[in-house]
């Protein structure tokens, strides 16, 4: 049986309209008489707030009237706080308290319901706020719950660390550069206060420009930004003036390209190309030497003409013995407008021995030598001596019995090879035995082709020349 308020008075006792033992009454069979009908029992419908006398109630303080119904299907209304979970309640707990887990509307208890929930919640300020005294979950506001209590707390970064910019207190640490701990807005702090390395004592790192010279990554650092000074920043790297760092050096440079092409308008020691400097600026002058007045291998006035030089077709006795109009050796004329000579004036085998030379006999018997030339190219040298000589010496000189010499005249240069024929004196007889040779004028000196004499004892002779 459902009653009408949450308080009722009966038999002068004031109690909880809800109190199971009254449901219980209510419902026993023992409250009505033989016929079935209730006897001195009516509903009650007066609140707490009537009093246990109040109007609704009979002189011995019953309920006189039923419980209140619901209009539209005349069912008796649900009641928060009667014990019953009726439909629409999440909870109905048979009380009031709205300190335990089922609040007095038959709400669940949550955080953030206004309600603190006795053994669960620290707090319930009804809001969502968590900058006030109650933060998130329900909890009091504390340092170090991650949450600034608005003018309580300056900061709050949720844990207990001190030197990590908010203290134990919730107070905001002033940055000191250098301890060694980045904070604040510091961008560097490498725990001393040397200048000269990455981190300056502004914690602030090194820059080419701010006055202070990296020990190592720096050449300089005049503390300002004039690139035309000694001191340039080149990609952000401060480096010592130089010509080619693409600044202009005040009154060290005329010029800086940034390069080092010797040949473009500006020079490598950052000067103006111009005719005299001795660079063939290029697609501007055709030769510079320097002096450029026309001398042999030089340069003509204005750097517009080359000199007389070797190749140019024109021979030069001062300083040219043939020009060709090239400087293609192997053609008689070589790269240095020299005559070249033949191989034979080149690849030849010498014969320079002392005992040779026409002037020495020592008599019958003594040095006796013969030659085995094997048809080679020789020339003579001293001391046996430079040519052949033209007529016949005595015998037993040149260190053998026979000594030999060469009939004929000796040639030109422009001759070429010419055969000439050597004889062999012997007992009176200028030439006893004879052999043929060639002969070359390679214009210092001659050279001869000499085959191995045909007998023994006969060897080719030397004389001055």
């Amino acid at each position: 049986m459902r009653v009408a308020s949450p308080r009722r008075t009966i038999d002068g006792i004031h109690r909880a309209a809800t109190a199971p033992w009254l449901l219980a009454c209510l419902a026993l069979a023992a409250c009505s008489d033989d016929t079935g009908e209730p006897t001195n029992v009516t509903t009650l419908t007066q609140t707490a707030s009537e009093g246990s006398t109040g109007a609704g109630s009979s002189e011995t303080g019953v309920p006189t009237t039923g419980d209140p119904t619901d209009p539209s299907t005349g069912e008796p209304a649900p009641i928060c706080g009667d014990g019953v979970k009726d439909p629409g309640e999440a909870c109905d707990d048979g009380n009031v308290d709205n300190t335990d887990g089922c609040l007095s509307s038959c709400a669940l208890a949550v955080c953030g319901d206004g309600f603190v929930h006795v053994g669960f919640e620290q707090c319930d300020d009804g809001n969502l706020s968590d900058n006030d005294n109650c933060v998130a979950g329900c909890y009091v506001a504390s340092c170090g719950d991650g949450f600034t209590y608005a003018g309580i707390e300056a900061c709050d970064d949720g844990n207990k660390t001190a030197g990590d910019g908010c203290d134990l207190a919730c107070v905001i640490e002033t940055a000191m550069c250098g301890d060694g701990v980045l904070e604040g807005d510091e961008q560097c702090d490498d725990g001393n206060p040397d200048n000269t390395d990455s981190c300056l004592d502004t914690c602030v790192p090194y820059s080419c420009g701010d006055g202070w010279q990296h020990a190592i990554l720096e050449e300089c650092d005049d503390g300002n930004p004039d690139d035309t000074d000694d001191c340039v920043d080149k990609d952000g790297q401060c480096l010592l003036a130089t010509c080619g760092d693409g600044f202009v050096h005040a009154g060290e440079e005329e010029c800086d390209d940034a390069n080092q092409v010797d040949t473009d308008d500006c020079t490598n020691a950052c000067k103006p190309a111009t005719c005299g400097d001795a660079i063939v600026h290029a697609g501007v002058e055709l030769c510079d030497d320097g002096k450029n007045v026309g001398t042999y291998d030089g340069c003509g006035l204005g750097c517009a003409k080359l000199g007389p030089r070797c190749g140019d077709g024109n021979q030069d006795d001062e300083f040219e013995t043939c020009d060709d109009g090239n400087l293609d050796p192997g053609d008689g004329c070589d790269s240095k407008c020299q005559v070249e000579l033949p191989p034979e004036c080149v690849g030849y085998v010498e014969l320079k021995e002392a005992d040779r030379a026409v002037t020495f006999n020592d008599g019958p018997g003594k040095i006796t030598k013969c030659d085995k030339t094997a048809n080679k190219w020789h020339r003579f040298l001293a001391p046996a001596g430079t040519v052949m000589p033209l007529a016949a010496p005595s015998i037993y000189s040149c260190g053998t019995d026979a000594p030999g010499w060469m009939m004929g005249a000796y040639p030109l240069p422009e001759d070429g090879p010419v055969p000439r024929t050597v004889c062999y004196a012997w007992q009176g007889d200028p030439c006893t035995w004879t052999n043929d040779i060639v002969v070359r004028n390679c214009g210092a000196y001659y050279v001869f082709q000499l085959p191995t004499p045909p007998d023994c004892a006969l060897r080719y002779c030397a004389a001055p020349a």
